[in-house]
């Protein structure tokens, strides 16, 4: 799902293909379902809760909203990139977000029980807060966000020439290998998965180590010359 307002090409389009390329590459079988919500018309949820009445139990405007909906049918994980405006998620995302309200009481939610990778990206700052106001929204849902990546433009002409392709691509394959465990027979029964090693067709990320530094409380390291 890309929520950008902007048309095509767009940034956030770029970082949101080098992630679906991740997923691919955990999931070869992968099928993918690209919605980018600024090419649908969705209008602003009106307040009125008709579409909580039992006797109507769906949103009456008429828009094209129940048609994305409809495009995440059966859909076991979503990768969400977004732009910062305005130190929050876009508007067209939020006004999604509001939409949803209609399935409150239905059994089954849509865009929900899926697990998630959440790209978020923005000029200056303000990325971190952002992601954090998706939560409670993924919490309702009850998706699981297993991989966020927070990227900041700070003056580069193009991000799309830096490492955080390779960020949002790290975000994909963390995606994609949740999801192939998690639709594998081991994860259906009481036997825990056998974890493959690489060589057995299982890949793995790399694990990046911080040096070592001093903690609280050990003993000062003079300074050499002092």
């Amino acid at each position: 799902m890309s929520c950008t307002q902007r048309r095509l090409p767009s940034l956030t389009d770029a970082l949101l293909d080098a992630a679906v390329a991740g997923v691919v590459r955990e999931v070869g079988d992968a099928e993918i379902q690209r919605i980018r919500l600024i090419d649908h018309r969705i209008e602003m949820c009106e307040g009125e809760d008709t579409c909580l009445d039992p006797e109507v139990g769906r949103c009456t405007l008429d828009d094209d909203f129940e048609r994305v909906v409809d495009l995440a049918e059966g859909a076991q994980g979503m990768l969400l990139a977004m732009p910062v405006y305005a130190g929050n998620v876009p508007a067209v995302l939020k006004i999604f977000q509001e939409r949803l309200k209609s399935f409150m009481n239905a059994r089954q939610r849509p865009f929900g029980n899926l697990l998630v990778g959440t790209i978020v990206h923005s000029r200056t700052m303000l990325t971190e807060p952002a992601l954090a106001s998706l939560f409670p929204w993924y919490l309702r849902l009850k998706n699981k966000n297993v991989a966020s990546a927070c990227v900041t433009q700070s003056g580069h002409p193009d991000l799309t020439r830096t490492a955080a392709v390779d960020l949002c691509t790290a975000v994909g394959r963390q995606l994609g290998m949740t999801l192939d465990v998690s639709r594998s027979p081991a994860a259906d029964s009481a036997v825990p998965p056998v974890v493959q090693s690489p060589a057995a067709g299982r890949t793995a990320l790399p694990v990046v180590q911080s040096p070592a530094r001093p903690r609280c409380g050990d003993p000062a390291v003079s300074a050499t010359g002092a």
